[in-house]
């Protein structure tokens, strides 16, 4: 990421990477946002690149470009049921 200080400037890492520490342990960005508020425009760019690299990863894994696509989709459709 800092190799893309035009995309993902540096103050973004540290809540990236506590993003995806939490995701690794299981861990809901939602249980944060209860505890310290709505989120704010500058955690915007680092949830963003966050959903985009796990989106990545989860494609290469299952080699399927979609694969990611349709979990999210999947996901939603069953929230809005409940």
């Amino acid at each position: 990421m800092r190799m893309m200080p035009r995309s993902v400037g540096p103050e973004a890492i540290p809540t990236l990477a506590g993003l995806v520490v939490a995701a690794g342990t299981g861990l809901s960005p939602s249980l944060w946002r209860q505890q310290y508020g709505d989120w704010t425009e500058e955690e915007m760019t680092p949830l963003e690149v966050t959903a985009f690299l796990l989106a990545e990863h989860i494609n290469r894994i299952t080699n399927d470009t979609d694969f990611a696509t349709r979990l999210i989709t999947d996901a939603l459709s069953r929230a809005n049921e409940n």
